[in-house]
């Protein structure tokens, strides 16, 4: 019965863990905002500018599985290339110490006022940054709550022989702790968990340095399984991209194998208690690694392109729609925008030649304006189901905002690409036939609402209030207009009626 209670407490306290750094996530995400876009366009300034991407993005989503997952996205989109992403990951190497390096604090019960003090920010505060910076904090005291348990759990087990005998066989056989770490791992795909709980364990005295290292070791490889996965059908470099964190987890456990005890000596001079050394050494290896492999990407890329074997493709157009975005839905809301606009593009594109369908009954210009309308339906449905799948939770108040006014804006670029559509169709009419007024008056008619069109795709683009107040004048002036020739053209067929007479 009391082994069951510890079970229960350690995987208890294990998935409060887990669903604690999933609330940190997602309130760093929303802190974070936009700024995570612009740090992903930062990967291209350089080598060292790719690995302080990966550091801070990792540490903003708490999971290095999640940032090269996006990696993924960005790769087989062809936003970045492969050089860029292997930079990314090795900072994502580093990144992912940061919470190891937390939870190795003796907080005893500083988790209280975390937690009641975050919770009154985010129930009683209305200011929104406010309100995310309590979540934030509630977050963190959950986390240290998460470590109270886990390790109040593992106490008793320094009562049992067996578990201590089988514990202390890893520091003997690095080899098997190293493989329960990833399998362990790859369970719960988060190897922020596993270390949390081998420092857990740690701050009761029921594994030693070696075998938590070991086991921390066999993390870093349990980490990729997902990513492996995920690459799965992607390009050529996208599959290269998804191989790049095993190969260097890999090689740095290679690396580091017959070293195993010294290292474990150099890690006992960086700090006093056990807990600090296991987060130190778990630091210093994924630091270490990443390092020593700054001067060699470019034969280790050509080491991926030797174990996946084919040739580069160009990659989408910039804005392509990708699943794996959907994990930082503010990054996913800009991809969405960003093919919204194409979409205006294409539908600009299909105004001008259903004008020349409609005024010089150009069967090419017809063509392309449907060849168009087709690529445009498939984007709307495309970004009608994205913009569904983009979570609310990880969005501020302004952004939720906007992805509702691009729910709008799509259905009516749709109505704009019809119009066109039918205008070219008519131009093809034998029986639609105008005189040269009422062509000039629909000419007019054309230019004013092609102009407005390109005034809304910037203001949408811009966020500017004053194109958008420009464009409502525009409007009005534009239904004056289209009233008056259409009341000239109700008075012009009555007197042609009265003349047949």
């Amino acid at each position: 019965m009391e082994l069951g209670m510890i079970v229960a407490k350690i995987f208890g306290g294990l998935a409060l863990f887990l669903f604690a750094i999933g609330q940190l996530s997602q309130t760093l995400k929303r802190l974070a905002g936009t700024r995570l876009k612009q740090l992903l366009q930062r990967v291209v300034g350089g080598p060292w500018r790719g690995v302080t991407t990966g550091a801070v993005v990792t540490f903003l989503v708490q999971s290095s599985s999640v940032t090269v997952l996006l990696l993924l996205g960005m790769v087989n989109a062809g936003i970045i290339n492969l050089r860029q992403a292997v930079y990314v990951i090795l900072g994502s190497e580093v990144g992912t110490t940061i919470t190891a390096q937390v939870v190795a604090f003796k907080v005893a019960t500083l988790f209280y006022p975390l937690l009641i003090f975050g919770f009154i920010f985010k129930v009683v505060v209305r200011r929104e940054k406010l309100k995310d910076g309590g979540e934030f904090i509630f977050s963190l005291g959950l986390i240290f709550l998460a470590m109270k348990i886990m390790s109040d759990g593992a106490r008793p087990l320094r009562d049992y022989p067996v578990v201590i005998e089988l514990i202390s066989s890893f520091g003997v056989y690095p080899l098997l702790g190293i493989a329960i770490g990833a399998v362990l791992t790859a369970i719960t795909s988060s190897s922020s968990a596993t270390t949390s709980l081998i420092i857990a364990m740690g701050m009761e005295g029921v594994i030693g340095l070696g075998p938590g290292i070991a086991l921390m070791i066999g993390a870093n490889i349990g980490t990729c399984v997902l990513e492996l996965i995920a690459s799965v059908g992607t390009s050529v470099s996208a599959r290269r991209t998804g191989l790049a964190q095993f190969v260097i987890n890999l090689c740095g456990a290679l690396l580091f194998f017959p070293f195993l005890d010294l290292f474990a000596q150099l890690v006992t001079r960086t700090a006093a208690d056990l807990p600090r050394q296991l987060a130190n050494g778990h630091a210093i290896f994924n630091i270490t690694v990443s390092l020593l492999f700054m001067p060699l990407v470019g034969p280790f890329i050509t080491l991926l392109k030797r174990l996946v074997p084919g040739d580069e493709e160009g990659g989408g157009a910039y804005g392509i729609l990708d699943e794996k975005f959907l994990e930082i839905p503010v990054v996913a809301l800009y991809e969405a925008e960003a093919e919204v606009h194409r979409m205006a593009g294409l539908v600009g594109e299909m105004l001008l030649e259903a004008r020349q369908a409609f005024f010089l009954h150009s069967h090419e210009a017809q063509q392309r304006v449907v060849q168009n309308e087709l690529q445009v339906e498939e984007i709307h449905e495309q970004l009608t189901v994205y913009l569904g799948r983009i979570s609310n939770v990880m969005l501020s108040e302004v952004q939720i905002k906007r992805k509702r006014a691009l729910f709008h804006v799509i259905g009516d670029i749709k109505r704009v690409a019809d119009i066109a559509r039918n205008l070219a169709g008519y131009g093809l009419e034998k029986d639609a036939r105008f005189s040269e007024t009422a062509l000039r008056e629909l000419e007019q008619l054309f230019e004013r609402s092609g102009h407005i069109f390109e005034m809304s795709i910037q203001s949408l683009r811009r966020r500017k209030k004053s194109i958008a107040m420009d464009i409502n004048h525009m409007e009005e002036n534009m239904g004056e207009l289209e009233l008056a020739y259409r009341q000239g053209f109700v008075q012009s067929q009555k007197k042609d009626y009265l003349v047949e007479l």
